[in-house]
């Protein structure tokens, strides 16, 4: 209850609350008594018992019209990790072991003075940020009046390796906090996160570190070394949302997401006191091992990553506002490139020793140099066709050894959007096979780029060259599908992709089958193309779908008709706003097999659609807008 005391309010409470349970911790028995002993004093009692708890807290609260004091002390003699996970609003968790201590709270409510000191009783947190447990011994922070201090402050990860925390955070009656910190850290598991936990970066770090924290909270001064050891391994993920492009422009935005905790910039003004942070200035040192692993998600939709190892010297830099500067080079030793085509076949390319990445400002915006390699055994016979047309079968036998080829794949420019070039190479040791009749043909083949292309499709995805005519090449029946079956594949991709961006507002699918026909006895290529319209009218009331399937190969490509792009036609009229009551109509080509042989179906239909989550919404009436319409309810 509160009291009112001249100009201020005292608070009188008797409470008493048995097998306190937060968030599935027991916390214990807990009671808090205060009374008014004198006019304007409240003696305070609060204690906490069980659940491996064991702590008081008794003192005084003094009201007065101009400055309201208070002396408070607590006794911890025990204090669960367990409960501090409780409070902790998740962002702790696993925790264990105990916190001991005491300390004073004195002064005026104004001007607040605390002393004492908080001991670490082999105890373990897992701060959900860092996914990592980290274990604490017996360390003790001091309370003082002018701020909080550290001494060899030594926290360990999982692997018994150290960060050391040693200085103090001054401040001045709970406002003017100023850093004096050093952190030191040695193999340290800093990071050990995944992608539920951060999509945007996340993964392995182990860090040598050298940072020293000074200033005021208002603008803290970081400067900071780092090394990233072997044992790293961090993914940097570059999602969609962060890059938007007017491409008839060529204006880039960059989204800023640099968002700090509430309770970091919060003030208070009536007091005209500030504890709120404005930003950093940071600037950092970034040493990258040989033997850590980085990989950069450039297209979290695909997996197409690049997954490099190599040695770096970077220069990170981020001033009040949040603009970031990243310079520096990143020499790589090895790595690769996993390539995704079209999502139908993923390979992955070796990248070369001597590749490079380079940052000059942005962080996102770094030049790339890199070479990268796929190898693949083929035989040369349908990349020389043309060439060997008047040999003897023995003579072309040499032609059907398979030889290893060399996919050579280039990235050039911005890493986020890099110039993409390839070449084909036999080994050095292979580039006289057949009396040079082969390489002489690569070099040529490397100045056509789009002939390059189609035989680096055809190697990537058939593991084989390709003759001018794919569907003639020297191969087998099976090879002959598998073309068919993947460029029917990537084509649809393509139609589709296409088809969205040059007929805005009409939905259009296609899908290509292309396969061998045998209905005559013998196979006959026969590729079919399906074709799906559809469009809404009138405030989408009225829906209209066309489709139907067109032959582009074999005998039946010569009978098509208008009709057969139109068989199928659907009409749907929504007979009320909300879609409820609706009227469809349809007619059909079907084909109902041997005996009935194809039929056309025409028929109309009055459906009504409700969505619901429990069967007697289903019987009720939907309640109305405040327009008067119907309120769309799930």
């Amino acid at each position: 209850m509160l009291k009112r005391v001249a100009e201020s309010y005292g608070l009188i409470s008797d409470l008493k609350i048995s097998d306190l349970v937060v968030k599935a911790n027991p916390i214990g028995n807990l009671t808090a008594k205060a009374t008014r002993s004198e006019t304007s004093k409240f003696d305070i009692d609060v204690n906490l018992s069980g659940a491996d708890n064991n702590l008081s807290m008794n003192g005084y609260f003094i009201t007065n019209s101009n400055a309201n004091s208070i002396s408070i002390k607590t006794a911890i003699q025990s204090l669960s990790m367990k409960t501090v996970e409780a409070f902790s609003m998740g962002q702790i968790t696993e925790a264990a072991g105990k916190l001991t201590g005491n300390f004073l709270i004195d002064g005026t409510t104004d001007a607040p003075q605390l002393t004492g000191e908080l001991v670490f009783k082999d105890a373990f947190l897992k701060p959900s940020f860092l996914n990592n447990r980290l274990e604490i011994k017996n360390e003790t922070i001091q309370l003082k009046k002018d701020g909080i201090h550290f001494d060899t402050f030594t926290m360990l990860d999982t692997d018994q390796h150290t960060a050391i925390i040693d200085g103090s955070v001054l401040m001045k009656q709970f406002s003017n906090f100023i850093f004096d910190l050093n952190v030191n850290t040695k193999d340290f598991l800093l990071f050990n996160t995944n992608a539920n936990n951060n999509k945007e970066f996340f993964g392995r770090m182990v860090v040598d570190s050298k940072i020293d924290v000074a200033g005021p909270m208002s603008l803290p001064v970081v400067n900071a070394r780092v090394t990233l050891k072997k044992g790293s391994n961090f993914t940097f993920s570059v999602p969609e949302d962060k890059l938007t492009t007017d491409k008839g422009e060529d204006v880039v935005e960059f989204v800023n997401n640099l968002k700090f905790h509430p309770i970091l910039t919060r003030g208070d003004k009536k007091g005209g006191r500030t504890t709120g942070t404005s930003g950093y200035d940071l600037s950092s040192i970034i040493e990258i091992d040989k033997e850590a692993t980085l990989r950069l998600l450039m297209d979290p939709a695909s997996t197409d990553s690049l997954v490099v190892k190599g040695e770096g010297a970077l220069s990170f830099t981020m001033d009040q506002s949040g603009k970031m500067s990243l310079t520096g080079a990143y020499n790589l030793t090895e790595g690769s490139y996993m390539v995704s085509l079209e999502s139908v076949i993923k390979k992955k390319f070796d990248i070369d020793a001597g590749s490079t990445i380079i940052w000059n400002g942005d962080p996102l915006d770094a030049n790339i140099s890199i070479n990268a390699k796929y190898t693949v055994r083929a035989s040369p016979i349908d990349l020389v066709a043309d060439q060997i047309s008047n040999l003897s079968e023995t003579d072309k036998g040499g032609y059907k050894q398979k030889y290893p080829f060399q996919v050579l794949l280039k990235l050039r420019g911005e890493i986020l959007q890099p110039v993409i070039s390839f070449e084909i190479q036999l080994e050095p040791a292979d580039k006289g096979i057949l009396g040079g009749a082969v390489n002489q043909k690569l070099i040529m083949l490397n100045e056509d780029e789009s002939a390059l292309n189609k035989q680096v499709f055809a190697l990537l995805v058939l593991n084989r060259f390709v003759q001018e005519n794919p569907f003639q090449s020297e191969t087998s029946i099976g090879t002959t599908n598998l073309v068919r079956s993947t460029v029917g594949k990537f084509l649809s991709s393509q139609l589709n992709q296409l088809s969205s961006k040059v007929i805005p507002g009409m939905e259009l699918n296609f899908d290509i089958q292309s396969y061998e026909d045998y209905q005559t006895g013998q196979g006959k290529g026969r590729t079919q193309v399906e074709i799906g319209m559809k469009k809404q009218l009138f405030n989408e009331r009225l829906s209209v779908e066309l489709g139907g399937s067109v032959d582009v190969e074999g005998d039946r490509a010569k009978q098509n008709s208008a009709s057969d792009i139109t068989g199928d036609v659907t009409v749907e009229y929504k007979l009320t706003p909300d879609g409820r009551f609706r009227m469809k109509g349809f007619r059909h080509n079907q084909y109902e097999g041997a005996i009935e042989g194809q039929l056309v179906e025409t028929g109309i239909g009055l459906m009504f659609v409700r969505d619901f989550n429990s069967w007697s919404r289903l019987f009720k009436k939907p309640p109305k807008s405040p327009k008067g319409g119907i309120k769309k309810t799930k």
